[in-house]
């Protein structure tokens, strides 16, 4: 019974596929997006169509698709054109011929297509969307961010807007002042540590820099430590961080810290990054360090990794994080769980870290905005530390503090 049921089914679907197959726009479809090497006979086979069916506005808008695909923009501009001189709001002309002003250097023509196809669909996310890529290309990050907001509103859930929100607000941050203090001490009664924070972000058109001063307590001893970092917007999808630290007694801070990393966002939600870092402990220790992260909805799942060179091997240590966002501006209000492993170098601020020869930590963070300038902060940690003659030290860590924004 069952055979025969498929066989009925392959009978009543043999029409179909058979009149696909004879159907050149269908085959055209399928040459066009089966790779470059099939696309100059889709296209040929699409002129000769339309040569006969020039009211083919499906026709005409795949032929203006696989002129664009292969870069012949102004001849894909001309075909896409006709389509939407009889229908302005077409819905796959129009977003093909914003991404054609995109591909080809003019973002205020695919903005001004934008905005004619929202006047018919205000609410209309793929053209939003298409907008607001726009306005990033034209470096006008903060219209761009209102645009992203707007969708949001309309889809919470919108891994594009999330993203795109997310890498704007990396490299646009607002000006902020944060302080913090931490304290940390151990199983077996040893002095503890206490570390504060004092940091200011200020955000300009080509990125934004934060500068930081830290002080570290411990056994009675005082330490200070200046820092700068800088993260830099190069493109959409595309920022940097630097960052060089100095203190100057170097007791308990590491005596100059530098460090580079180039983020790069690879679309479907990934985000990739390799960098490199310098603590002046004694002699100087390398690492290098790179990551991958992925937004999932709600989500940012981060890896990381640092490897320290030496002899007789490498050393390193492995970081994962997963956070989830309370809200929607992908950088303050979530909840976050992390764990690491490895070789304490790769993560020491202070001479109390370098110590360690390696840990296993797992941690807790939260991080609540409280309407539109405060936000709070809190993280705890513990650690099974392993040092010299001590292999199952434990270690526990506190932190709390606040962000002002201005």
């Amino acid at each position: 019974m069952r055979r025969a049921r498929k066989l009925l089914f392959l009978l009543l679907l043999a029409p179909a596929l058979m009149a696909a197959q004879n159907d050149p726009v269908s085959r055209a479809r399928q040459l066009a997006r089966s790779g470059g090497e099939h696309r100059a006979e889709a296209l040929r086979m699409l002129q000769e169509y339309l040569e006969s069916h020039p009211g083919d506005t499906d026709a005409r808008t795949l032929y203006g698709l696989a002129l664009s695909w292969d870069g012949h923009y102004d001849q894909a501009r001309e075909q896409l054109r006709q389509v939407l001189a009889g229908n302005p709001t077409h819905g796959d002309a129009l977003p093909a011929l914003m991404n054609v002003e995109m591909w080809s250097g003019h973002p205020e023509a695919a903005d001004r297509l934008a905005g004619e196809g929202l006047a018919a669909q205000p609410e209309n996310t793929e053209w939003l969307m298409a907008r607001a890529r726009a306005l990033r290309k034209m470096n006008r990050d903060r219209d761009a961010l209102l645009v992203v907001d707007h969708v949001l509103a309309l889809d919470r859930k919108n891994a594009a807007a999330r993203q795109m929100r997310r890498e704007i607000t990396v490299s646009t941050l607002e000006s902020e002042v944060l302080v913090t203090h931490a304290y940390d001490w151990f199983s077996d009664g040893r002095g503890g540590q206490h570390l504060t924070t004092l940091s200011v972000k200020n955000a300009m058109n080509f990125g934004s820099f934060i500068g930081r001063m830290n002080r570290a307590d411990r056994f009675g001893t005082s330490d200070y430590q200046g820092e700068l970092d800088f993260y830099p917007h190069f493109r959409a999808g595309t920022y940097g961080y630097f960052n060089a630290g100095y203190s100057p007694r170097g007791l308990l801070f590491p005596e100059y810290r530098l460090g580079a990393d180039l983020y790069q966002m690879a679309g479907r939600g990934f985000e990739l990054s390799g960098g490199f870092r310098r603590l002046g402990f004694g002699a100087g220790t390398n690492i290098y360090t790179f990551s991958l992260a992925r937004y999932y909805r709600d989500w940012l799942f981060t890896g990381r990794g640092f490897v320290v060179p030496g002899s007789p091997g490498a050393s390193g240590t492995a970081q994962f994080t997963a956070r989830y966002f309370l809200g929607s501006e992908g950088l303050h209000d979530y909840i976050e769980i992390g764990y690491s492993h490895g070789a304490s170098p790769a993560l020491a601020q202070t001479t109390q870290e370098i110590e360690t020869l390696a840990d296993s930590r797992y941690s807790l963070s939260f991080d609540k905005a409280v309407g539109r300038r405060w936000v709070g902060y809190f993280t705890g940690s513990v650690a099974q530390a392993q040092r010299l003659g001590l292999a199952h030290l434990m270690q526990y860590e506190i932190q709390g503090g606040f962000y002002f924004r201005f």
